[in-house]
């Protein structure tokens, strides 16, 4: 049985401007709709994430980025989006014809990094962030760390910056 499903669910097709105001949950749902009829178990299955794990991240914890490479690899899901709800759903960030198209490779063992000290300094210190502030806060952080020119490894200090900034 495919997971892939011809008919798409009218109650979560949304343009990306209105997925922007929606949190990586409902952004999760909504691929789940499209590409698996509803079916979340399908999905998880389909990417390899264990079913209990998957539903958490339905219901607001950040997917790890071991689970988002699946996601991308297994459904061609652009992170960005699916992370921040900016772009398309779909695929990479093309641009118009001729113009000059930003790399997109990502760095999963700093994207990995970043995330387990947001998960560990949140539990550390009892906090929580609504997982939309929590996206937003790895792509910051993300695209800090990950810019060629300034090669900085991910470390306390700087996340420390960056995480007054947000919360």
């Amino acid at each position: 049985m495919s997971c892939y499903s011809t008919k798409f669910p009218k109650r979560r097709i949304m343009s990306s401007r209105i997925s922007q105001m929606g949190n990586i949950s409902e952004r999760l749902h909504e691929l789940v709709d499209i590409k698996c009829a509803g079916k979340s178990t399908v999905f998880a299955k389909k990417a390899g994430i264990p079913i209990a794990t998957f539903h958490n991240y339905l219901k607001g914890r950040t997917p790890s980025a071991e689970t988002l490479f699946h996601i991308r690899e297994t459904f061609s899901a652009n992170i960005n989006w699916l992370l921040t709800g900016e772009g398309e759903m779909f695929g990479d960030e093309s641009g118009a014809p001729g113009e000059a198209q930003p790399d997109l490779t990502i760095d999963l063992e700093i994207l990995h990094r970043i995330i387990k000290w947001v998960e560990e300094r949140l539990e550390s210190e009892g906090k929580e962030l609504v997982p939309d502030k929590k996206a937003r806060f790895i792509a910051l952080a993300y695209e800090y760390f990950a810019a060629p020119e300034e090669g900085k490894a991910v470390d306390d200090k700087g996340m420390n910056q960056l995480f007054r900034l947000v919360v």
